[in-house]
């Protein structure tokens, strides 16, 4: 990290970009989550980062996942199935994922929670820095943050974090976007990768196939939205300062962050976990 953090905005981000560019560059997003190369890839990032959870959350099958900026259902779907395979095969009992977001995008919500039984979701806006402690049960809570931690604002991650320390028991920072030469590089391979989503999965949408390949707005957009990300994420050192908050009781926290290599040298995919002990 050799340069210092950017709150710029993406263009996905702006009240003037289209609904069609948003969904497509949700959609390249977490069809990522699920690609693996052979031969270059260690696994998927979403099997990396259910490896994460595996590793620091015990006991896995008595939390439930609240996925608090879920967008239109982001990687947790993918993740539900990779996690669940793997417990299944030991045993286990499944994890349940739970989506949540300021703006409910409930069509797509029901359409996932109706195709996976272990996905449920929260149809009325929920602001990541208030988030009301799960209703009564007997699963802990763990709360994820799939590559979007970046978006906020120091004062609003902040926020974030003094919520989840007051109301749940761990939490998961994942990020694919760092500070640094080889991630910057990387981001503009998403040009290709957004063509590849439009011909396999927009291949009956005119305007799709017209943005991407006549005027490739949706692959610059989403290559430029790449380049920004990296700009804005925050070093491990930088996100456990956050935490340094007047009267935020950490006592029994424990904190963790790390990171796991999935196409060397582009692609890592890099973690921040606190934990309540037991």
């Amino acid at each position: 990290m050799s340069w210092p953090r950017s709150q710029l905005l993406e263009i996905g981000e702006k009240s003037w970009c289209p609904s069609w560019l948003q969904r497509h560059e949700q959609l390249a997003l977490t069809k990522f989550w699920s690609l693996r190369i052979p031969g270059w890839s260690h696994e998927s990032p979403a099997t990396q980062a259910c490896a994460v959870m595996k590793k620091y959350l015990s006991d896995l099958s008595s939390y439930k996942i609240r996925d608090i900026c879920a967008g239109a259902g982001g990687p947790s779907p993918v993740m539900e199935v990779e996690l669940n395979k793997q417990l299944e095969r030991e045993g286990k009992e499944p994890v349940q994922f739970i989506l949540s977001d300021l703006y409910p995008h409930e069509e797509e919500w029901a359409r996932i929670s109706k195709k996976q039984g272990n996905v449920s979701y929260i149809a009325e806006p929920i602001d990541a820095r208030a988030v009301p402690a799960v209703e009564s049960t007997s699963r802990r809570e763990c709360r994820v943050l799939n590559l979007c931690f970046h978006h906020f604002s120091d004062e609003d991650a902040g926020s974030i974090l003094k919520n989840a320390i007051e109301f749940a028991d761990a939490f998961i920072i994942f990020e694919m976007s760092a500070r640094d030469i080889w991630t910057c590089l990387f981001s503009f391979l998403m040009v290709f990768w957004t063509c590849f989503v439009t011909v396999v999965w927009y291949w009956h949408s005119p305007i799709h196939l017209f943005y991407t390949f006549i005027i490739p707005v949706a692959p610059i957009a989403i290559g430029l939205d790449g380049f920004i990300s990296c700009l804005r994420t925050r070093t491990f050192e930088e996100t456990r300062k956050l935490l340094d908050q007047p009267g935020l009781d950490l006592s029994g926290w424990r904190f963790h962050s790390g990171k796991r290599t999935v196409q060397f040298p582009f692609i890592v995919l890099y973690y921040y976990v606190g934990i309540k002990s037991d």
